[in-house]
């Protein structure tokens, strides 16, 4: 579509928006404005009738109670509605409708009658059988107490035929209007346009997408100038865009990774603060505050690590390798998934031996968190096995569980980057980053991450852990 087109349509758009918002302005302030002069007539009218009420009572002629009684009632109001054009009823303190000078339904119990006996005056519009209508309700207060009210219908289909003709009128002249203005618009972005019509024409020939193609234009005036300086943008975009491409790549599987952990001591916060309200002895409310200041504290440390990255320009993971007791690791690791899996209802049981290896506790703690998640969350399992032993020259750290399991695509595909999976399923549960994160940390440690699985017979994840320190060349390759 040629930009004089969409300028035209731009200004299309923006006339009939202005029309629109016109014609709901003066439709709805006429409405208003009906409605609000009808309801200070019914008020006026309430006024002279309440008068007359008291004039009737105060000659004696019928008492306070007679007059909102089933036998004087129906006569006032047809009384009080005589030369009118509005329906008058008459309630009583109870709500009932006990006079009513016409045959249209009597809306018992509306709220404006329980506004009128709670000493308020009200208003509202109602849709009966065929017709739209106007309620007025009123207490009529006596004495200082509230022993009735007035009601008043006023049928609005009058109104509608009002409004229903001005309608026709105002779209009628927004037509000619919108006419009118089209073709000036029209007119003006032809001759607006006219000297850009060369640089269109060259700009077909990078539409699609190929920014090392020069536009040339021999006008001498502004569009040459637009057209150097296009091929000046295009020159440069060419040279960094595949950079650009690189760059946001790098820094999205960074920050995606770090945010994927930040729930694990979010989670663990939350889950020991819920057991700190089911608990009452000292000793595990301490135990559960000293869980919930870890996690803050590493919570902490991985958003100050996030902000060190960012300064620094370096979307690597950080790894410090240091001789740790996996054990105790992994006893710890577990004590602060216990709320999860307590409020999973999941069994587990730990068999550990001492185990030394050259590992980074925080990322080897990440690893744990994040398979034995998983775990919970997609595994469906009731049991939950983990064990500790130790080889040669490793150490295992195997989790299993007796969940549903997975066939041979689903196991294969486990390790592969989320952007080269098909059809991948995303939830509040899963992103897709944790399993691929766990083999980036456990080989920038110089161990390994495998998952057995099948079908209907649980999964085991088996972690390895160098017992050796690794050269310094080796972990830097991983």
């Amino acid at each position: 579509m040629k930009l004089r087109n969409k300028l035209f349509i731009q200004h299309s758009i923006t006339i009939v928006m202005l029309l629109a918002v016109m014609y709901v302005v003066v439709n709805y302030t006429l409405s208003k404005s009906m409605i609000e002069r009808d309801t200070q007539t019914l008020g006026q009218y309430y006024s002279l009738h309440r008068i007359e009420a008291l004039k009737i009572v105060n000659d004696k002629k019928i008492s306070i109670e007679q007059l909102f009684s089933g036998t004087y009632a129906p006569l006032i109001a047809s009384h009080l509605a005589a030369n009118s054009n509005f329906q008058v009823q008459l309630f009583d303190p109870e709500g009932m409708i006990i006079g009513d000078s016409g045959n249209k339904e009597d809306l018992i119990k509306r709220s404006d009658i329980d506004a009128a006996l709670a000493g308020q005056t009200a208003s509202v519009i109602t849709e009966g059988e065929n017709s739209k209508l106007l309620i007025y309700a009123s207490p009529f207060v006596y004495e200082g107490k509230i022993v009735g009210g007035f009601r008043y219908l006023l049928d609005l289909n009058k109104h509608e035929e009002t409004l229903s003709a001005m309608r026709s009128w105002f779209i009628g002249v927004a037509l000619g209007c919108l006419l009118i203005a089209l073709l000036a618009s029209y007119s003006f972005s032809f001759f607006i346009m006219r000297p850009l019509h060369a640089l269109q024409q060259a700009l077909k020939l990078v539409a699609i997408g190929d920014f090392s193609r020069k536009i040339v234009v021999r006008s001498q005036d502004e569009v040459r100038e637009l057209a150097d300086d296009f091929n000046q943008m295009s020159a440069a975009l060419q040279e960094h865009i595949e950079l650009l491409h690189y760059e946001q790549s790098k820094q999205k599987k960074f920050y995606d990774n770090v945010t994927h952990e930040l729930k694990t001591p979010l989670t663990s916060i939350i889950g020991f603060s819920d057991l700190i309200d089911k608990m009452e002895r000292m000793d595990d409310i301490r135990t559960c505050n000293v869980y919930i200041r870890k996690e803050s504290t590493r919570l902490l440390q991985m958003v100050e690590d996030l902000l060190q990255s960012s300064l620094k320009g370096d979307e690597a993971w950080l790894v410090q390798v240091e001789r740790a007791d996996l054990a105790a690791i992994l006893t710890d690791s577990l004590r602060i998934l216990e709320p999860t899996l307590h409020k999973s209802s999941i069994m587990t049981t730990l068999q550990v031996e001492p185990c030394e290896v050259y590992a980074d506790p925080k990322r080897t703690q990440q690893v744990l968190f994040n398979v034995i998640e998983n775990a919970i969350k997609h595994s469906g399992c009731t049991e939950l096995a983990i064990r500790l032993e130790q080889q040669e020259y490793h150490c295992l750290v195997r989790i299993t569980d007796n969940g549903k399991g997975m066939n041979e695509q689903e196991t294969a595909a486990l390790f592969v980057p989320s952007e080269q999976k098909l059809n991948r399923p995303i939830s509040t549960h899963s992103h897709g980053l944790g399993l691929l994160l766990c083999k980036q940390l456990m080989e920038l440690q110089g161990g390994d991450i495998t998952v057995y699985s099948r079908e209907g017979s649980g999964t085991e994840v088996v972690l390895m852990f160098q017992v050796e320190s690794l050269p310094p060349q080796v972990l830097l390759q991983n």
